[in-house]
C-alpha cells in the first residue's frame, strides 16, 4: 500500500482541529470515540488539535 501524502491525527469526541487556512480534511476511520481524520494543507497552515475540556463539550456515544 502507498503512502498517501498529509498529516494524519486521531482525535476523541469533544476534540478539536483548529486550521489556519484552507485545507482538505478526510474521515479515514472512524472506531468508538475515536476518528482518523487525514489533513492535507500547505505548510504554512498551522494545525493544531485542542483537547476536550474537562468533558463538558463531550458527545456521549450512542453504543449500549
Amino acid at each position: 500500500m502507498a503512502k498517501q501524502p498529509g498529516l494524519v491525527i486521531d482525535i476523541r469526541a469533544g476534540e478539536e482541529l483548529a486550521v489556519s487556512g484552507p485545507a482538505r480534511i478526510t474521515l479515514i476511520h472512524k472506531s468508538g470515540q475515536f476518528a482518523r481524520l487525514r489533513v492535507i494543507a500547505a505548510r504554512d497552515v498551522k494545525i493544531e488539535r485542542k483537547a476536550e475540556d474537562n468533558g463538558r463539550n463531550v458527545v456521549p456515544s450512542m453504543a449500549t
